[in-house]
């Protein structure tokens, strides 16, 4: 919240005193760096699981592009040929 009110008062010079003398004490032991760290590894968790799905996916298109042309995966998966393109080249 400093930060965004910093941008709105002209406080940048301040802000960046506070962030040094920040460096002498354990900000892991502050309570906002628990909340933020928590809330980050759920973001983290999520975009990972979108990640991971969105690979599976470009695998299995891959494959079937080594065994079947362009146009039989599209029609296989319900895809339209530039989405297979897309997902492969993944």
């Amino acid at each position: 919240m400093l930060e965004i009110l910093s941008k709105n008062r002209d406080l940048k010079a301040q802000v960046e005193e506070a962030e040094h003398m920040l460096t002498e004490i354990d900000i892991e032991s502050l309570p906002s760096f628990n909340i933020g760290f928590e809330h980050g590894e759920r973001k983290g968790e999520e975009k990972g699981r979108k990640e991971g799905r969105e690979e599976g996916k470009a695998q299995v298109v891959r494959r079937l592009l080594s065994r079947h042309g362009i146009g039989e995966v599209s029609e296989l998966l319900g895809l339209s040929v530039e989405d297979v393109e897309r997902i492969a080249a993944k």
